[in-house]
């Protein structure tokens, strides 16, 4: 071969080189899709020159200046074989960055070393001959160290791009995406076979290896320049479709041939061979036609009998105006004409100024998350649906530089529903929806057909889905009222019976104040009467005196009552809080009632109170809180009954039960039981007594408890499976106090630095327990602590 026929192929490439490389400086930087062109302008420059290098003469010698990292001169083949590799380190580079990983850096540092190392290793071995003919056998066979790196840099390489590619492929959810991966899978190796066989030496397989690396190149070039690529699936179907009929072709009429051949002699079977002939070739053509049909409906985007499912869908929605069972047959038929894997319809919730807000149904949304969002009405998303009337791709919305300006709320909420196309649902000019679908089980792209089919159900599911919707609103709204119209019912029974507890509380409050004020003018006459007839003594005054203490303090108690009912009202009791335990506080509570629980005959006991941990509180209040709950538990719970109190300690709050064998409370009185002045009885059977069974009393005792629990960041509720005298259900009232006051509660400052300033003190009792202890009739009386609250129940005035 001449030296110009040499030079021809290298001179065609490095030009098509320069072409590459021109086309990629032209194009806006912004048009050239999801793949970067940072590191690819300087792999095909380094290319181009690497190319370049063999029209020089092999027996020239280049003149480095790097003599510290090139020691001795360079040929052609040897420069070349450098550049080469630097190639492919840049190559790689651009792989990594294409594919969208962020191990670039990591790349490049790898590379770099291994580029150096065998750069060094090969510049300094001139009787090696690199890059001319048979320099591979002689590095690699033995194989030697300069070998083993250039090698193994090479399979490593080639591994790791392919790799890379290969998992790309594999985890991305677009097909688009998947597609592009796949395509720059197949580069690959293209580049890295070239760059091997152009540096072998080998006159042919040199050229082959250009050829092939410059292939594998273009095709990088491309995929970057390009916002879609070519489907590599669709092309391999149908090349093995085509591959299959050429050969099926070929063989028949082969065999026609070799028959024509045989009967060639034979004058008086000609008639014969040219009817059979006929018949045969149309048979051929039919059944070939036939085979194209059944390619078309295998492989082909969308299936054959289009017409009639849109037909028989657009005969289905017609009847139909629930909601959920529209969006049920729209999505189960673009998932079976589209033979997508996944399908939903997004509806348009509403519409202000600013643009429209978007939202997933909350049943049969199909396989959509739920999820909201608002598309502003300058957003390139609202105009391509708005203004085009355009399906809307995930893979431009994703990728394409016209909705790189859209609002990154928006693009978040169309990745989350991880669908691929959203094609916009129209009635009388106004959007209502959006019918969505996910990738195609053949994990090809949506062809263009594909886009109008989809258009096609949207344009169908219009007019019933603003007809269902207007439906599901008038049901809601049904639904609405009758929930509103029961939560009136309920509202006005409470209402019913709480104004009659006004009514009712004048007559036990008129109850309750003529008892201790009868005793006081009782009494005062008596002292009086007998001071005029002197026949007073000292005993008589005693007796007299305490029986008048005792209506007084009865008089003080139901005015204490109700001044902490208003102060609980306006929300203005303040409490000072110290450390304190669960056990004291229920045990100071429990103690003035010791006696009237012996003597009504029940049973009480506390367990589980006595390792809990302390708390931040109000002892007073709390003690005040407590005893009204068990003066309740009393009061309901008839001669001969067991009232059981438990602690237990859940998270970081404590949990106290109150349960009783009492008659129980109603369903419909268990939140009334908690309202100021309410009681469960008739109060016109009222009975005086703070302790007697079904005693009467303000109905207040509740209430405080439930303000002072609710004052400390607790709560306190009831539960019971209602009222029965004769079958006693009983009552449990839980209470749950936090560990610590929530931030904001009302304070005053604590009790020993409250009583520098001249208020009450009131230490906190001593460490009692009374764990399983029992306290009744049933059992031995057991000891109580010697503590004991002061006058006023040692209330901070």
């Amino acid at each position: 071969m001449s030296v110009s026929g040499d030079m021809l192929l290298p001179a065609t490439i490095v030009v098509a080189y320069a072409v590459l490389l021109i086309l990629l400086a032209a194009r806006d930087r912004a048009a050239i899709g999801i793949g970067a062109r940072r590191w690819l302008v300087p792999a095909l420059f380094v290319a181009g020159v690497g190319t370049a290098l063999h029209l020089i003469p092999h027996d020239t010698h280049l003149n480095v200046p790097y003599d510290m990292l090139f020691p001795g001169d360079l040929t052609p083949p040897a420069a070349a074989v450098l550049l080469v590799d630097l190639m492919l380190v840049l190559y790689g580079c651009q792989t990594l960055r294409y594919l969208h990983y962020r191990s670039v850096m990591v790349w490049l540092l790898a590379g770099s070393i291994w580029w150096a190392a065998q750069a060094v290793m090969l510049s300094s071995n001139p009787a090696l001959a690199v890059g001319e003919a048979g320099w591979l056998d002689v590095l690699l066979d033995p194989i030697t160290s300069t070998g083993a790196l250039l090698a193994g840099g090479w399979i490593a390489g080639v591994l790791w791009m392919l790799g890379a590619a290969l998992i790309a492929f594999y985890r991305a959810h677009l097909p688009e995406v998947a597609n592009r991966a796949l395509f720059w899978a197949i580069t690959v190796p293209m580049v890295w076979i070239g760059a091997v066989m152009g540096t072998s030496g080998e006159s042919i397989f040199a050229k082959f290896g250009w050829m092939i690396q410059f292939a594998g190149l273009l095709g990088a070039a491309y995929s970057v320049m390009a916002r879609r690529v070519i489907s590599i699936r669709h092309t391999l179907r149908w090349t093995v479709a085509l591959l299959m009929m050429i050969v099926t072709t070929t063989l028949f009429f082969f065999g026609l041939v070799m028959i024509g051949v045989q009967l060639e002699q034979d004058d008086s079977a000609r008639p014969t061979f040219i009817a059979v002939l006929a018949i045969a070739l149309a048979i051929f053509f039919l059944a070939l036609q036939a085979f194209q049909q059944f390619i078309t409906r295998v492989w082909s985007t969308s299936g054959e009998g289009l017409p009639p499912l849109l037909r028989r869908y657009s005969e289905e929605i017609a009847g139909i105006v629930d909601l959920d069972a529209l969006l049920n047959v729209t999505v189960r038929t673009v998932s079976y004409v589209l033979r997508a894997r996944r399908g939903g319809v997004i509806l348009v919730s509403g519409e202000d100024a600013e643009g429209l807000m978007l939202e997933t149904p909350a049943q049969n949304a199909g396989d959509l998350p739920a999820a909201t969002a608002k598309l502003k009405f300058d957003s390139p998303i609202v105009r391509t649906l708005l203004d085009r009337r355009a399906p809307l791709l995930q893979y431009d919305l994703d990728f394409d530089r016209i909705y790189s300006t859209a609002d990154s709320a928006e693009r978040a909420f169309f990745q989350t529903l991880r669908m691929s196309v959203y094609a916009p649902v129209f009635v009388q000019g106004h959007l209502v929806g959006l019918v969505c679908c996910g990738a195609k089980t053949s994990d090809e792209a949506f062809s263009r057909r594909d886009l109008e089919v989809l258009m096609t159900i949207a344009n169908q599911v219009g007019f019933a889905l603003r007809n269902a919707r207007l439906v599901d609103d008038l049901r809601r709204r049904e639904a609405e009222q009758a929930q509103l119209n029961r939560a009136l019912s309920t509202t006005t029974d409470q209402l019913e019976k709480l104004d009659g507890v006004k009514t009712d509380f004048i007559t036990v409050a008129s109850h309750e104040l003529r008892t201790p004020l009868a005793q006081i003018r009782g009494y005062t006459d008596i002292l009086e009467a007998m001071n005029e007839d002197g026949s007073l003594d000292e005993d008589q005054v005693l007796g007299m005196t305490g029986s008048l203490r005792k209506a007084a303090d009865r008089l003080e108690n139901l005015i204490s009552a109700m001044l902490d009912v208003s102060q609980i009202d306006v929300n203005a009791m303040d409490l000072a809080f110290n450390e304190i335990t669960v056990e004291s506080i229920m045990r100071m509570a429990i103690e003035p009632l010791t006696e009237s629980i012996r003597h009504r005959k029940l049973m009480l006991s506390a367990r589980g109170l006595r390792h809990l941990p302390p708390i931040q509180a109000d002892h007073q209040r709390l003690v005040q809180a407590f005893r009204n709950v068990v003066l309740n538990a009393i009061k309901y719970t008839p001669d001969g009954g067991r009232i059981d109190i438990t602690g237990r300690l859940e998270s970081d709050e404590i949990i106290v039960q109150v349960k009783d064998s009492g008659i129980g409370i109603d369903t419909s009185d268990q939140e009334l039981i908690f309202k100021k002045f309410f009681r469960v009885q008739d109060p016109k059977l009222h009975s005086t007594g703070a302790t007697k069974f079904m005693g009467g009393g303000p109905g207040l005792g509740l209430t405080i408890a439930r303000g002072v629990i609710e004052g400390h960041g607790g709560r306190i509720w009831v539960e019971s499976a209602g009222c029965d005298a004769d079958t006693l259900p009983g009552s449990t009232f839980f209470i749950a106090l936090p560990l610590h006051p929530p931030t904001g509660t009302r304070r005053v400052l604590p009790f020993e630095v409250a009583g520098q300033s001249g208020q009450l003190v009131v230490s906190s009792p001593p460490a009692h327990t009374f764990d399983d202890t029992l306290v009744g009739s049933h059992t031995p009386p057991q000891p109580l602590p010697a503590v004991r609250p002061a006058s006023h129940e040692g209330r901070i005035p």
